[in-house]
């Protein structure tokens, strides 16, 4: 028998500002000066931007997620390291109404495909000292920080954000030949003035029209100055993607099982919300043997009062649940773009303990090999009345006695498990399942990316050290 999780406790979350002051001050400590790429015109009391876009070094990284793990009541609970930026994704902080996560991106290569289009050093040269209450930092020149809001989506997706166009727009009008300066050495003459022109004008359908013509100028300038840096470049940014795409390791599964569907259901709803900066990709997912052919979530539409369907026949059952197999497999590997965190609304037990309500005819025996073979979540929360309470009876009435114990003695067998108690006021349900999911996504990131990275060692330090004095 395997230990469950202990309950959890209720959210302490530190305010947005305290949040900013602390990680500042850790961040100097480090021997970082925050820079602060945009986003910033809030702050210390609001985060416009939903994350946080900080410049540093590549060398100072180790020091910067020492600093962001030294603060009090702040827990990593993701990571993703890609060729230009490290993104961080930490629970403890309000940042936006409803939310108790927040993301930060670390990025030291302003770059397409491992070709820069804006070089850092010529950044931290001209970034300018900023003050908001008690709170001091360092932000871009407007010049740079426009064109960072620009290609950060245009070159990247092909579309340029409307939120940051207007801004963008004055700053390229205000310093047009500065603009084009800028852009020059990366982009050419020619591309540099058409870019900084079409924005000015503001006209969307030629701006998108720029995209090809500014990757081409990019790749061919980069690759005529460069060939060797830019050929290892591009190399390392397509095996860092290879890593973040198609390794398993990027996929957490968090699994609700229960025979009251109505009341997972509801437990799901109120705790997406909560979830939403705990991972770069929050996605739900109804358990179903219903073939699908993509890799979309389908949400969980199941109520308790559903009428029974009829169950497919025996051929066409197993042929579903080996569809469902695959799919999960290949949703762990290939169907993802970034750090996914997955939450399903009941999993592949409901074959075995309850092959009615998912419509499964076939044989016990091939449900049971379904579930040897398919993937383990990371954590399977069990919401059940508690046998204890006297008005268990009540819950009984619409719930099979036999099911839930079927369900209570398989998630006593897994790894990592929970029991909550389905009596519970929906918001505490909540709190709870968010706990206990916060606390496994934590020891996954330290395990599985960060062990190692947090202990400080003598040459991490020196090289940080040095970078920074650069730096700044």
């Amino acid at each position: 028998m395997r230990k469950a999780l202990s309950p959890p406790s209720g959210p302490q979350l530190l305010p947005f500002n305290e949040f900013l002051a602390a990680l500042f001050q850790s961040l100097e400590a480090g021997g970082i000066r925050p820079c602060i790429l945009r986003n910033y015109e809030g702050f210390p009391g609001v985060n416009t931007g939903g994350d946080i876009d900080f410049l540093i070094v590549q060398a100072a990284l180790p020091n910067a997620l020492r600093a962001v793990h030294s603060i009090p009541g702040i827990r990593i609970v993701g990571f993703t390291r890609r060729a230009y930026v490290a993104s961080v994704f930490l629970e403890g902080v309000t940042s936006t109404p409803g939310s108790r996560s927040l993301q930060l991106d670390f990025l030291w290569s302003l770059s397409w495909k491992g070709m820069p289009y804006l070089p850092p050093n010529k950044v931290f040269q001209s970034a300018r000292p900023l003050s908001a209450e008690n709170l001091k930092f360092f932000v871009p020149s407007p010049v740079h920080e426009a064109i960072v809001s620009l290609l950060t989506s245009l070159i990247f997706g092909g579309w340029a954000k409307e939120k940051y166009l207007p801004k963008t727009q004055l700053t390229f009008n205000n310093s047009r030949t500065e603009a084009i300066a800028v852009l020059q050495p990366q982009f050419g003459q020619r591309a540099a003035t058409r870019l900084v022109d079409t924005v000015i004008e503001g006209d969307r359908q030629r701006m998108h029209g720029c995209v090809w013509t500014i990757r081409f100028s990019l790749a061919i300038r980069s690759l005529l100055r460069r060939p060797y840096r830019t050929v290892r470049g591009v190399v390392y940014h397509y095996m860092r993607e290879i890593a973040v795409r198609f390794s398993p390791m990027n996929v957490e599964t968090i699994c609700f099982l229960g025979s009251d569907a109505g009341v997972i259901k509801n437990t799901i709803d109120k705790l997406m919300p909560l979830l939403y900066y705990a991972a770069k990709i929050v996605s739900e997912h109804q358990y179903s043997l219903e073939p699908r052919f993509t890799g979309e979530p389908t949400k969980a539409i199941e109520t308790p009062n559903s009428a029974p369907q009829t169950q497919h026949g025996s051929i066409v059952s197993m042929a579903f649940a080996a569809h469902w197999l695959l799919d999960e497999w290949l949703n762990q590997f290939i169907r993802k773009k970034n750090d996914t965190l997955r939450i399903f609304h009941c999993y592949w037990p409901g074959l075995l303990i309850n092959p009615e309500r998912f419509r499964f005819g076939g044989p016990m025996w091939f449900a049971a090999l379904i579930g040897k073979l398919a993937p383990e979540p990371d954590l399977w929360i069990l919401l059940a009345p508690d046998p204890n309470e006297s008005d268990l009876q009540k819950h009984l009435s619409t719930q099979s006695p036999r099911q839930l114990e079927a369900y209570r003695a398989f998630v006593e067998t897994r790894k990592r498990h929970i029991v909550l108690d389905a009596n519970l006021p929906i918001d505490d349900l909540t709190d709870r399942a968010h706990a206990a999911i916060i606390k496994v996504l934590a020891q996954l990131t330290h395990d599985r990316k960060l062990k190692g990275s947090l202990s400080p060692t003598r040459s991490s330090n020196q090289e940080s050290d040095t970078a920074n004095r650069f730096s700044h």
